[in-house]
């Protein structure tokens, strides 16, 4: 007996195969017309069904099982077939499950799901990173990305993938170590809030991670650790700039030599080490229980405050590095320039001289500096490159981690401030394709709970 053969076989006699891993057929209406006007220009490849019970025993040659052409069968169906032409392949039932998953992966219209649930059912039948790669013609970073994925949650992963997906939102969720969070975060893949929420985790994370060798370095000095309440009440006062832990690494210094601070604490809340000395007119200074709590408030919505800066500043960074110059948004990134030169002209902002110094390849920015002047003039008459300009235009909003819609005096809680620069700059993203999350919005608007309680001292009531 023949291994293949060719059979126009009914196509009441045909069944889907149960694993198939392309679980949405889509659109089938075109494919039927085409298929009424010309036939099936293409044969399914079908194999007579087995019994599950004995797997090498083929039940016979009544019923068939598609093991490529599932959207074929589907609208030969609906254009009123009555058999299609197969290729008959005597198959077990792992052979079928790879030829199919084989064939199915390779498809540029299979979700993000579906290929993630056909590489794993692949592994799950013995096969390796490395043989799937030889087999399948994909790189092993990609198989090994799609594999991460399949670690998700399965009825999570399959509800959110009817959603605009990105392989690149799933690399960032992959960044997230524990599972349950990564499936937290999931439920908001495809929505605005997506980035920032991942953001944050990935914040945590890293907090959690380098936080021991920053206590380790930490111990290596003389200062000591501070509770909490004791940062409260005026008794000490901040002495050196402060670290932030998750961009913190091993061998960075603490603090700067010159700076002489004498205990630290370490702000859970905000991931951060800040550094304190005993204030100088602490003797002469009282304060109630009242006084020290509502300072305590003030500092955490402070706090909160530094860390949403910290945060969105580094989300609009990172999209300007990731974006693209083309041709369709030239007119858009050069007109954020014409936007900042005319918003600085009302705010008197600067520009990120740094940044501007670096592309320009100079080695200071000065009037009087004519060397330095001279190579800037000699980088402009050369000209740019599509990232030097996408990020010249960035340099000129100068955006900062001081960059806020909050605002006020630290011994009060924050107060919300219009911004208007931060605001021409978030509108010069947002055209571009940046997606502000709604904490962001907030921010933006003055609704966010951060205002809350200024809003309640000024009698301002809250919406």
């Amino acid at each position: 007996m023949e291994n293949k053969r060719l059979e126009y076989i009914p196509v009441e006699k045909i069944y889907p195969h149960p694993d198939n891993p392309r679980k949405d057929l889509g659109d089938l209406s075109e494919l039927a017309e085409s298929i009424k006007a010309n036939g099936v220009l293409q044969n399914l490849t079908v194999s007579p069904m087995i019994d599950l019970e004995d797997p090498d025993a083929f039940i016979g040659h009544e019923q068939y099982t598609v093991v490529i052409g599932h959207r074929r069968l589907a609208a030969a169906k609906l254009a009123g077939l009555k058999e299609v032409p197969c290729i008959v392949a005597y198959m077990d039932h792992n052979t079928e499950l790879q030829t199919m998953l084989l064939e199915n992966i390779q498809r540029a219209d299979l979700t993000v799901y579906e290929q993630a649930q056909g590489f794993q059912m692949m592994m799950d039948l013995g096969e390796t990173v490395d043989s799937i790669s030889e087999k399948s013609g994909f790189s092993r970073t990609t198989i090994r990305r799609r594999l991460k994925m399949a670690e998700l949650d399965k009825d999570l992963l399959q509800e959110v993938s009817s959603r605009p997906l990105q392989m690149q939102d799933f690399d960032e969720l992959a960044k997230i170590d524990d599972i349950k969070t990564r499936n937290k975060i999931l439920k908001e893949i495809g929505t605005q809030n997506f980035k920032w929420s991942v953001e944050q985790a990935i914040s945590k994370q890293e907090y959690v991670k380098k936080l021991p060798a920053v206590k380790a370095a930490l111990q290596k000095t003389k200062l000591k650790a501070l509770k909490e309440k004791e940062t409260y009440g005026g008794k000490y006062e901040l002495a050196a700039k402060s670290i932030y832990v998750p961009d913190w690494n091993e061998g960075d210094e603490l603090f700067p030599t010159s700076k002489k601070p004498t205990h630290y604490h370490i702000n859970e809340y905000n991931y951060r080490v800040d550094f304190y000395k005993v204030h100088e007119r602490a003797k002469a200074q009282r304060r109630s229980a009242e006084e020290i709590e509502h300072e305590k408030q003030v500092k955490a919505a402070w706090d909160a405050v530094d860390q949403f800066n910290q945060q969105a500043h580094k989300m609009r960074a990172d999209f300007i590095k990731g974006l693209e110059y083309t041709r369709r948004n030239e007119r858009l990134i050069l007109f954020g320039a014409i936007a900042s030169a005319t918003v600085s002209a009302y705010t008197y902002d600067g520009v990120d001289r740094e940044t501007v110094r670096k592309i320009a390849g100079v080695e200071s920015i000065g009037y009087k500096d004519a060397e330095s002047s001279a190579a800037l003039m000699k980088k402009l008459h050369d000209g740019f490159n599509n990232k030097e300009i996408k990020s010249l235009v960035y340099a000129t909003f100068n955006d900062g981690k001081s960059r806020s819609f909050a605002c006020g005096y630290r011994g009060r809680f924050p107060e919300h401030s219009v911004n208007t620069a931060l605001c021409a700059l978030y509108d010069w993203l947002c055209s571009l394709g940046y997606e502000m999350s709604d904490e962001e919005k907030a921010m933006r608007d003055g609704t966010h709970e951060l205002f809350s309680a200024s809003q309640k001292e000024n009698g301002e009531g809250v919406q």
